[in-house]
């Protein structure tokens, strides 16, 4: 099955405690690229964000997906395991701090889940890699 991935740096003014708490809200996740809309987060006792369902919108169509925990290290990074109906892969941050306060690197990897989503991966993968880059930097300066 076809895979691509997306990569990007960006610097935001807030230090890395402040990016890690911002990254257990819902709403952050609606800034970076990939989700558009968070519906349904699950969020434990302490205030920690275990997973969330969202919306996707690439090439004009809307998928439904789901984002689940595959690794975090506190303070250092958050990777979801994300599933819609067309393709399954990883997002995440890794946070270093910097003279100025932090450099994010959010990673997007999908892969198509079946024949169909194959055929119009690449037009899905245009779509994604077409506004990553600014996407990722518009997530950073959120946090400022």
């Amino acid at each position: 099955m076809p895979t691509q991935t997306f990569t990007q740096t960006a610097s935001t003014l807030a230090s890395p405690e402040e990016v890690w708490i911002a990254l257990q809200e819902p709403q952050t996740w609606e800034a970076i690229p990939g989700v558009d809309r968070v519906l349904d987060p699950l969020i434990d006792s302490v205030g920690a964000l275990r997973g969330f369902s969202f919306e996707s919108v690439a090439a004009g169509k809307t998928y439904l997906g789901q984002a689940t925990p595959a690794d975090r290290v506190e303070g250092e990074s958050m990777t979801w395991n994300i599933e819609t109906s067309e393709i399954n892969g990883l997002l995440s941050v890794e946070i270093a701090p910097s003279e100025t306060g932090s450099d994010l690197t959010v990673t997007l990897s999908v892969e198509s889940r079946g024949v169909l989503s194959s055929m119009f991966f690449p037009v899905i993968a245009g779509s994604i890699g077409s506004g990553f880059p600014k996407a990722v930097k518009g997530f950073a300066a959120s946090l400022d």
